[in-house]
């Protein structure tokens, strides 16, 4: 079956492109394109549509605050010409962000990303356990114990995640490793998640595991030093 997509992009070129390319491509079935997001906010609450590639920056609405009024089900590919927002793009939960001017091969990939999810959605497939989780990767699916992760790193396109031993990266994304993990990891900045007794010092606002210095973000100061039950 035909995913069924949309386009959203205030950029009129922009639209031919990736219409263009959906076009070429056997899996996609191109619904309507919108030059203005809440036209196509509208028209989602009457229509079923699989995916949205969505641009970033436009007036009305910002691609992020779409994605944050946007009701589960629909895929989002993030197409914009600025690579400043890929952190909130994946936080949101997109399944890849694609930088301006996109070429069909890496259109064809982000497809091939959204395919994987549909065919095999990427959360852990045995109910988590307090010792260990499953990590899908490119190519396979792991198990990782908990007790070797140092702290968790929302990179461009992939989260990371760290141990004493390796960097391993997955397309799952940063919320849900929040979702999975319990109380002795936290997250201390839009990007990063640590574990508490993997902490070395902290000094200002960073902290040291190892030769790994992690910030810590102006909004989770606060809730990272009650975790410690330590005064800022």
């Amino acid at each position: 079956m035909a995913i069924k997509c949309i386009v959203v992009d205030d950029e009129p070129l922009a639209i031919q492109v990736l219409v263009s390319f959906i076009k070429k491509t056997a899996e996609l079935e191109l619904l309507r394109s919108f030059s203005n997001p809440l036209d196509a906010l509208a028209f989602m609450k009457t229509n079923q549509v699989d995916l949205v590639f969505l641009d970033i920056q436009m007036p009305e609405l910002s691609g992020i605050e779409f994605m944050q009024l946007l009701k589960k089900g629909a895929h989002v590919v993030v197409v914009s010409a600025y690579d400043d927002y890929a952190v909130e793009g994946f936080d949101q939960e997109a399944v890849d962000y694609l930088l301006k001017p996109v070429s069909f091969e890496r259109f064809v990939r982000a497809v091939q990303r959204v395919t994987a999810r549909n065919e095999s959605p990427a959360k852990p497939t045995i109910p988590p356990s307090d010792k260990f989780i499953f990590v899908r990767t490119d190519k396979r699916i792991i198990r990782l114990d908990i007790a070797e992760i140092l702290f968790i790193e929302a990179l461009r396109n992939y989260v990371a995640i760290q141990t004493p031993k390796q960097k391993i990266l997955t397309l799952q994304n940063l919320r849900s490793f929040e979702d999975m993990l319990g109380k002795d990891f936290i997250r201390v900045h839009k990007s990063f998640i640590v574990a508490l007794n993997k902490i070395d010092s902290i000094e200002r606002q960073r902290i040291f595991i190892g030769e790994h210095h992690i910030p810590i973000g102006d909004a989770y100061l606060k809730q990272f030093m009650d975790a410690l039950s330590m005064p800022r």
